[in-house]
């Protein structure tokens, strides 16, 4: 019974970690975002405040109002192209500004 626990938790995580995997991909291929890049290797860290997902940063949260608007749940080009002339982190750059410097939107 634990053994049947433990994998049902674990194919249970790995499904979950899969949902959200395009939200990451639509983001790389909008902004053609380079392997070897900041953006990048920040992976989840672009929308959440840690690289492995979990409570998201000021652009994450700009994100998930957005794709509330759009009623989506699925993140979309135009949802991004919402996003760009956002300050979500508030330090005086545009969000397209940002990601064009291969900077963090949601992190000062």
């Amino acid at each position: 019974m634990k053994r049947l626990l433990t994998v049902s938790m674990i194919a249970g995580l790995g499904a979950l970690a899969m949902a959200f995997a395009p939200l990451g991909k639509v983001f790389d291929d909008h902004y053609k975002v380079a392997k070897d890049s900041g953006l990048k290797k920040a992976a989840c860290a672009v929308c959440h405040v840690s690289p492995k997902g979990g409570k998201l940063n000021p652009y994450g949260i700009d994100m998930q109002v957005e794709m509330k608007k759009a009623k989506s749940k699925k993140l979309t080009p135009a949802i991004l192209k919402e996003l760009e002339n956002l300050d979500s982190d508030k330090d005086g750059k545009k969000n397209i500004d940002e990601i064009k410097a291969d900077s963090n939107p949601g992190l000062k």
